[in-house]
């Protein structure tokens, strides 16, 4: 990233979190699998929690928490998503473009540089 200005990488990171919020969460199936009941962890790292099952019990942390249809069906999900998104964004003006940036900036998400 040495080689963009600072301008440019802001441009960048508005529009991928533009991607993220109406191209991942807010326009695919990822809400409904977030959606249900998490457990509780005393200690913080779900290490105390087990999955009973008919076969027996699997720790929280070895479990798999999707499926291979939910993830090809979410991975399509996104594919279409993302693809509406950048069109959208490709198809509108500078003041809609600098609109949807602004809307994207508004949303809840995490600064990759605190990560």
């Amino acid at each position: 990233m040495n080689n963009i200005d600072k301008q440019k990488l802001q441009e960048i990171k508005a529009l991928a979190k533009f991607l993220a919020v109406m191209g991942v969460r807010n326009n695919t199936d990822l809400e409904v699998l977030h959606s249900g009941i998490s457990p509780k962890s005393s200690t913080g790292d779900y290490s105390d929690v087990e999955v009973i099952y008919p076969e027996g019990k699997i720790k929280w942390n070895d479990l798999s928490r999707i499926s291979d249809e939910e993830m090809r069906l979410l991975m399509l999900s996104i594919e279409q998503a993302l693809e509406k998104a950048l069109i959208a964004y490709e198809k509108a003006d500078e003041k809609m473009k600098k609109e949807m940036l602004k809307f994207a900036k508004s949303q809840r998400s995490y600064d990759l540089d605190d990560i």
